[in-house]
């Protein structure tokens, strides 16, 4: 399952290398969304959810950035900006469906999922919050992890690991870190793994 899919450079590596069963993309961008769908229309192992995932079902309000990679359901903290060489400004919001993680697998009837990619810039926590039944069935997860308060409201790595701990799941390790200017951790990608 790859949440947060953008325009599918997780999901295309994963095909190519795990060759899935079953692929779910999830991407909560309009525009994107409908890209992936046309990218993977012959591909009967994928299916794309064009919704945002939090911590409960109903419409949400997508904060979309100037710089897309940065968009979210929370805005950008105000010192974000200096970590970067880019513009992070909000640019337009749009109202998109948000469902738990725990109503999507039901929606979905998925019974397990064998690796789950998290990049939803921030919006970590909502994601646990509304998926505690669903992620005692994913096996492995790697999910980008802040270090620095780049969203409003968001959490950081070490309540994230708290949060996941009581689901079973241990830290096995870190990659793609990014540093800021000043040498500073920004984020990496965590990968857990359930025993």
């Amino acid at each position: 399952m790859d949440i947060g899919a953008h325009q599918g450079e997780f999901t295309a590596h994963a095909l190519d290398y795990f060759e899935p069963e079953r692929v779910w993309m999830v991407e909560a961008i309009p525009d994107l969304a409908d890209a992936l769908k046309t990218r993977w229309a012959a591909d009967t192992r994928c299916r794309v959810l064009p919704v945002a995932v939090t911590d409960r079902s109903g419409e949400v309000t997508f904060r979309i950035n100037r710089h897309l990679a940065s968009s979210s359901l929370l805005p950008v903290d105000a010192g974000a900006a200096r970590h970067f060489a880019k513009d992070l400004s909000e640019e337009k919001t749009v109202t998109v469906p948000g469902v738990s993680l725990d109503d999507l697998f039901a929606q979905e009837s998925i019974a397990a999922v064998d690796l789950m990619k998290v990049d939803i810039q921030g919006a970590e926590r909502l994601l646990i919050q509304g998926g505690q039944d669903a992620l005692r069935r994913v096996s492995v997860l790697s999910m980008e992890v802040l270090f620095e308060p780049l969203y409003q409201g968001c959490a950081l790595f070490g309540e994230l690991h708290e949060l996941l701990r009581p689901l079973g799941f241990h830290l096995h390790g870190f990659h793609g870190w990014r540093r800021g200017p000043q040498g500073f951790l920004l984020y990496a990608d965590a990968v857990f793994v359930r025993v």
